[in-house]
């Protein structure tokens, strides 16, 4: 059926009147009959009773009437569906997001997001740095937040804020008893890491090979907050990112190990597909983390 003849037929029924229709739909009367006799004809019905004093539907008439009161509104309820889809309002934003980011960065940002739009459907992944760019490139995510180096050529990555990764122990572990700590003191020493495919793990091994540090023994774990928590029980020497313990620094449940070269500054990074448009909602989201890492820029880093 075509939506324009309906429109016509919709308007003769509102108005009751051939010239009050032309009027509205801002086309001559003419060109409106010949219009409305197309789509009768297509119809196979007649639709309206000419009288003197205007149109009346026919039994067609009052029945198609009814369904174009239908079809209109949903047309109406289409396009305030699309403006506020367009403005945010309305939507599902699909996010993967590395354990560091996921845990101690992403949470504020999607509890102010709840507040301004409470109407936008979230869903959060939290996986090691492979599994959230594998997610953006399989559209499974609009966006991917990671710490690690990024390995697909389909996906562009931008830096949104930076973090540190330092190497702790818990107080008693008998390195920080030692006056003064060398590189060298690690050697063969047990540690504490992420698992295969984490980013943070990447980035802490090309630091212990270009330092030429033998690794100890070692225990994977799949997320940051186990792995802390190991190492607050004096499991062995971690590098944790800072933002992740910033309570048990100022506590003293964890020590940083003295040892500056070991240090890692790493920039945090949202992942999007190169060829793909974001949708408002996800800009909406972006621009909301851009004003909490600002906030967090202008503090010292690491601080609460």
């Amino acid at each position: 059926m075509n939506l324009h003849h309906l429109a016509i037929f919709a308007a003769i029924a509102q108005t009751g009147s051939l010239t009050a229709a032309a009027r509205k739909l801002h086309i001559s009367q003419p060109a409106l009959s010949r219009e409305l006799r197309t789509f009768e004809d297509r119809l196979g019905v007649t639709l309206f009773e000419r009288h003197p004093k205007g149109m009346r539907p026919t039994h067609a008439g009052e029945v198609l009437s009814r369904y174009a009161a239908r079809l209109f509104e949903l047309e109406r309820a289409a396009e305030t569906a699309m403006r506020e889809i367009a403005g945010a309002f309305h939507g599902r934003l699909s996010l993967g997001a590395s354990n560091t980011i996921g845990t101690y960065v992403l949470p504020r940002v999607l509890a102010t997001l709840r507040r301004e739009r409470p109407q936008v459907q979230v869903s959060l992944f939290i996986g090691n740095t492979e599994q959230v760019s594998q997610g953006v490139d399989d559209m499974r995510f609009m966006l991917g937040f990671i710490e690690g180096p990024l390995h697909r050529q389909g996906l562009r990555a931008t830096a949104f804020q930076q973090d540190e990764i330092v190497p702790v122990a818990a107080p008693d572990h008998p390195l920080l008893r030692k006056r003064r700590l060398r590189i060298a003191d690690l050697h063969g020493q047990p540690l504490l890491v992420r698992e295969q495919g984490s980013g943070t793990r990447e980035l802490i091994a090309a630091t212990l090979h270009r330092c030429e540090i033998v690794e100890g023994t070692t225990m994977e774990f799949g997320s940051t907050e186990a792995l802390k928590r190991a190492a607050v029980h004096g499991g062995g020497i971690a590098w944790l990112p800072r933002i992740s313990m910033i309570n048990e620094l100022r506590e003293g449940s964890l020590r940083e190990l003295p040892l500056k070269q070991l240090r890692i500054v790493r920039p945090l990074m949202v992942l999007s597909r190169k060829d793909a448009p974001l949708e408002p909602v996800a800009q909406v989201f972006l621009d909301l983390l851009r004003k909490s890492s600002q906030a967090g820029a202008d503090r010292p880093l690491g601080a609460s």
